[in-house]
């Protein structure tokens, strides 16, 4: 399975260590003690949003307003090498999404943003999406890991012989993974454990 390593030299942004391990471990406590709700997804052809566990199954983990800013601050400065990487000019980003994959929790192969007039005005505006890993992968269950749930790219090698090849990343504590939202991508299922991640996007 692909490292972080093998993925920056395909062009995708990496960070390791974007959150010490300090910072890390207080936002994995603040997630998994947070109220959830089920993520939603965006109806093709038009600008609603709405729950379809057949498309996504997770949840947003609502986090106090103190650990949302403290990562959106962080996301912040990293623009501009986001810039420096991926050209276009950033204003700022999203408010940064909590998320919990447990047991069975997936999101299949879709792109985050969407360019047609009917798409939300939220997805039309996205340059760069970054998700960043609060825990990471392990074959065997283990304390505070996850199996399964592998952050999957397709498309990164530029020949359409392989757009069907997915690039399953092997997630760590504190990395952050920055690439064009319109890169084809999925969440595989979580076997066990249960899995947080951090999302935005900058605009």
């Amino acid at each position: 399975m692909p490292t972080a390593d093998v993925l920056a030299r395909l062009g995708l942004f990496v960070v390791r260590g974007f959150f010490d391990s300090e910072t890390t471990a207080s936002l994995l406590a603040e997630a998994r003690s947070a109220s959830r709700r089920p993520a939603t997804v965006g109806v093709t052809g038009g600008s609603a949003y709405v729950v379809d566990e057949t498309v996504r199954r997770t949840k947003w983990a609502e986090v106090s307003v103190e650990a949302s800013s403290l990562v959106e601050e962080r996301l912040l400065r990293l623009k501009p090498d986001l810039e420096r990487h991926f050209g276009p000019s950033l204003v700022d980003c999203q408010v940064p999404q909590f998320l919990v994959y447990r047991p069975g929790d997936f999101f299949q192969a879709h792109r985050d943003s969407r360019r047609d007039p009917d798409a939300a005005e939220r997805s039309r505006e996205r340059k760069v999406a970054v998700v960043m890993f609060l825990n990471g992968e392990s074959p065997e269950p283990r304390e505070d890991t996850y199996g399964g749930g592998s952050l999957t790219f397709y498309g990164l090698i530029g020949d359409s012989r392989t757009n069907k090849l997915g690039l399953p990343l092997i997630g760590e504590p504190g990395l952050l993974i920055g690439f064009r939202p319109d890169v084809l991508h999925e969440v595989t299922a979580v076997t066990h454990g249960e899995r947080y991640t951090i999302v935005s996007w900058f605009r």
